[in-house]
């Protein structure tokens, strides 16, 4: 299991990536530590794959969000 945190439109995304006997890879994000997203039921075959795709989903998301103040 790898995390990764950063600040996306001044809101902290949470990723978390997960991988299985096989070397299947899933991953799931919070945005804000609030709300829980997951992609579980299409495993990838990489870790970096799976961050790529959470990255791009969870940057999306927060895109979508009104602009929060900076945590810096």
């Amino acid at each position: 299991m790898s995390t990764e945190k950063y600040e996306r439109n001044g809101h902290v995304v949470q990723i978390t990536i997960d991988s299985d006997a096989t070397g299947q890879c899933t991953w799931s994000y919070t945005i804000d530590a609030d709300g829980f997203t997951e992609m579980r039921d299409r495993p990838v075959s990489s870790s970096d794959e799976a961050l790529e795709a959470a990255r791009n989903h969870a940057n999306a998301k927060a895109d979508l969000l009104p602009p929060a103040e900076s945590s810096k």
